[in-house]
């Protein structure tokens, strides 16, 4: 860790941190795990080759929507304030955040139990509801998911060419004819409220009963909420096989302790999830092998999205 956060850490929150782990901290942030004999936290310094000033603040305001939901039954570290901020900045070059570790370990489709999913269900749920609860509500909508996606098609095809990977130029013909027939007036309907935006695996840490925390609120914004649904879902309940039902009936009844939720809202979620990821992860670069990782993951989830649309209209035939 750098010597001028952990002196800047002991000065203003009076915590004396030593045996700094440097662990995984996303795209060009860097993160440390580091105790002070007693307590083990989590400091995480945010690129300001990645984020501006602007965007920075827009993460502040994340962090305290988070805060927000304390004593709602929503699991999360708690994160060390300075003068109300979460994100301290040190300098023009350097800001950064304290927080305690999360306990928990990460759990993926093929590991997680049905026990497992009911909880992260309940707590999905528990979010939604909290944020909802918020006061001053945007008065404007969420982007325009239809209009980025139409977009970045018409990008795409306009750039394909001779030496585009085979199966991207499938993927991306596949999902035009999506488009062709796919109504957005499903997000005239939607139900709308801030989400957590980032509702992957990496992000949720459990023990052998259920979820033990929810980590990485930074992206948390005013949008569609059945997309933490469909992003749960995708990364847990899809396997080689396809769509595990057990396991989506799992996450339904865990979610329906606090609000009823239906088979026709998974296959809602799966399509909004497609609608706002294909944009991510289908484009030429995807297809490569410079994509490694967690990230390839999330490609053919959204390719097997893409490739079996018609088994999310078979979700609605379900009771």
């Amino acid at each position: 860790m750098d010597e001028k956060i952990r002196s800047d850490i002991l000065e203003h929150y009076q915590i004396n941190l030593q045996d700094f782990v440097l662990i995984d901290g996303g795209w060009k942030n860097r993160l440390w795990r580091a105790t002070d004999g007693t307590r083990d936290y989590i400091v995480k310094s945010y690129s300001t080759e990645r984020f501006t000033k602007k965007k920075l603040q827009r993460i502040e305001e994340a962090l305290q929507r988070q805060m927000q939901l304390k004593g709602g039954g929503v699991p999360f570290p708690h994160i060390y304030l300075y003068e109300g901020r979460a994100i301290r900045a040190l300098d023009e070059e350097t800001f950064y955040m304290v927080m305690d570790l999360a306990p928990g370990r990460n759990e993926t489709a093929e590991t997680i139990t049905l026990s497992q999913l009911e909880s992260l269900g309940s707590v999905c749920a528990g979010i939604h509801k909290g944020f909802a609860q918020l006061p001053n509500l945007p008065t404007n909508g969420p982007d325009d998911i239809p209009g980025l996606l139409e977009k970045h098609c018409q990008r795409q095809r306009r750039e394909l060419s001779d030496d585009s990977p085979p199966e991207y130029r499938e993927t991306l013909q596949k999902g035009e004819e999506i488009l062709r027939s796919f109504s957005y007036a499903l997000f005239d309907r939607l139900p709308k409220g801030y989400a957590h935006e980032d509702f992957t695996p990496d992000n949720l840490l459990f023990d052998d009963k259920g979820v033990t925390a929810v980590i990485d609120f930074d992206r948390n914004c005013y949008g569609y909420p059945l997309h933490d649904m469909g992003r749960a879902i995708l990364s847990f309940a899809l396997e080689r096989e396809g769509l595990n039902i057990p396991k989506i009936q799992a996450f339904i009844k865990g979610y329906s302790r606090l609000h009823p939720l239906t088979w026709t809202d998974v296959a809602d979620a799966l399509r909004v999830t497609w609608c706002i990821e294909f944009p991510w992860w289908i484009s030429p670069g995807c297809f490569t092998d410079a994509l490694t990782g967690k990230a390839v993951r999330y490609r053919r989830e959204i390719q097997w999205l893409t490739n079996h649309w018609d088994s999310i209209e078979q979700l609605t035939d379900r009771k």
